[in-house]
């Protein structure tokens, strides 16, 4: 049996595999540990929940701070924020703060909880009944911290996704920005414009309310010795392709490890990759993600598909090429604010580029 490739992209990383992003870990913390809210954003897999996962780890070593994980995406309703933090707190692993959080979810029968076979349940209901029993919920991590004497962290993942729910911000906030003395949150995020309009709109209850903390790519030496250390340590080595692989990735952590597992895949243990290694190895990569890709551009609007081609062909938005592609200067503006909004472009070092660096090949390749 062959070896197993030592890059991991189909999900988070293992704690101990997270690497370069030392100084975002510091920073929340630091602010963890001193009762701030923090909200972390960064495109889709740049590593947002495997950073998260590396600071739970670490808080458990040091017993410092107890990290409670809640995903929000998909939320449509009250009840449905109520259900994805009841699940959360059902899913702690053992110790003083998830048994003090078990009993605490036991006794909660009286604000609407069932308890069936399969444990508590929350039937449907409307948000007016809903909300007493999320305003609850989001209450017992401070008293589950009092009991236990730890501070405790709330991590609220894919948080734009409570801007499609009614008051669920008012909600939110007018439970925990009581608890600073032994809760801090971290809500992290992926699309911008949904966040934006939660925490840097005036007149929405959360604004201003936390500090932004953006999880950029990984810088090149990151990357290199992120991939070459992984080639050596399996017998491999991935010699002058390795340039132009992480070229290519642009510091997207997702696409480093993809592209690093494609040319790995095709390199033979006991060999060094050369570019037709390179070659072989994204093509590999395209063709495993083509269904992805063919998806996306499905969903756009034709002018949304010019622009994409414009930005893959690293053009300006409004230049000469979308001009030739049929597309007037306001009409390039909206198809490029749509492309922002939907979390396939953003501004890095002052131009817009799309935001997965395989999917601009593909679009190049295609086009």
């Amino acid at each position: 049996m062959g070896q197993t490739s030592p890059f991991i992209f189909d999900g988070p990383l293992p704690p101990d595999e997270v690497t370069g992003r030392d100084d975002e870990l510091a920073t929340l913390t630091d602010r963890a540990a001193h009762g701030r809210f923090v909200l972390l954003h960064a495109p889709r897999r740049y590593g947002k929940t495997s950073l998260v996962g590396r600071l739970a780890a670490d808080a458990e070593k040091t017993g410092h701070l107890a990290v409670v994980r809640a995903d929000l995406e998909g939320v449509l309703t009250i009840d449905d924020i109520a259900r994805r933090l009841q699940h959360a707190y059902r899913q702690l692993p053992s110790g003083a703060l998830a048994r003090a959080l078990h009993r605490a979810l036991d006794g909660l029968g009286a604000v609407g909880f069932t308890v069936g076979v399969a444990g508590i349940g929350l039937a449907p209901r409307p948000a007016a009944q809903a909300t007493p029993v999320l305003e609850r919920l989001l209450d017992l991590p401070h008293e589950a911290a009092a009991r236990v004497g730890v501070r405790v962290l709330v991590v609220l993942d894919e948080f734009q996704a409570i801007g499609a729910v009614a008051n669920a911000d008012a909600v939110l906030r007018s439970r925990i920005q009581h608890q600073r003395d032994r809760v801090s949150y971290l809500f992290c995020g992926s699309e911008q414009s949904l966040l934006r309009t939660i925490f840097a709109e005036r007149a929405r209850p959360l604004f201003g309310q936390a500090e932004q903390v953006a999880l950029g790519p990984l810088p090149p030496g990151v990357a290199t010795t992120f991939v070459a250390d992984r080639f050596e340590a399996t017998g491999r080595q991935p010699g002058e392709a390795l340039a132009a692989l992480v070229t290519l990735a642009a510091g997207h952590p997702q696409r480093v490890a993809l592209l690093a597992d494609a040319l790995w895949q095709v390199t033979d243990e006991g060999v060094t990759s050369d570019l037709g290694s390179w070659a072989a190895a994204v093509d590999r990569a395209l063709s495993r993600s083509a269904a992805e890709f063919t998806a996306i551009e499905s969903g756009l609007e034709p002018g949304q598909r010019k622009m994409a081609r414009v930005l893959a062909a690293g053009e300006p938005p409004t230049g000469a090429f979308a001009a030739r592609l049929g597309l007037s200067k306001g009409g390039a503006r909206g198809a490029l604010a749509a492309l922002v909004n939907r979390g396939h472009a953003h501004e890095r070092d002052g131009t817009h580029q799309l935001v997965d660096p395989l999917y601009a090949e593909w679009v190049r390749r295609r086009y």
